[in-house]
């Protein structure tokens, strides 16, 4: 006799799991390799007799000499420096640090001045603006 029975369909799902893993991988490989692509911009500081080296957490923002801006090494819109400065003013609140303006001595004073107005509206209590002794200045000359 005749078998009429229906063959069992088999399960097709496929499995994420690998896949998951490997877009994992793939995001730390990314995160650590943005970490080292990070440069930083040498500047010229004026100098000043009254400087001193600073101990402790410190927030630096530079003044590039175009009027750009750099928060910590990473570039940032004008527009976004005022977010940014808020949450470091936040966290100067729970554990004390320093915030440092390093400027081009060929930056423009207007965008010097909104660096600063903006830390004094945001509660920032200590500016620090970066200067270089003036012995440092002789040497380079």
């Amino acid at each position: 006799m005749i078998s009429f029975s229906r063959r069992k369909k088999h399960d097709t799902e496929l499995d994420l799991t690998p896949f998951m893993d490997v877009i994992f991988i793939l995001l730390i490989f990314f995160i650590i390799a943005s970490a080292f692509a990070v440069r930083g911009l040498d500047i010229d500081l004026p100098a000043a007799k009254s400087s001193h080296a600073l101990s402790g957490r410190v927030v630096e923002v530079r003044l590039n000499k175009d009027g750009s801006f750099l928060c910590d090494g990473v570039p940032i819109e004008r527009g976004f420096l005022r977010y940014r400065l808020q949450d470091i003013v936040r966290s100067f609140h729970k554990s004390p640090g320093q915030l440092v303006l390093k400027a081009d001595p060929e930056a423009p004073v207007e965008a010097l001045v909104y660096v600063v107005d903006e830390v004094r509206m945001l509660g920032g209590e200590k500016l620090m603006v970066a200067t270089s002794n003036p012995e440092d200045q002789k040497d380079r000359q």
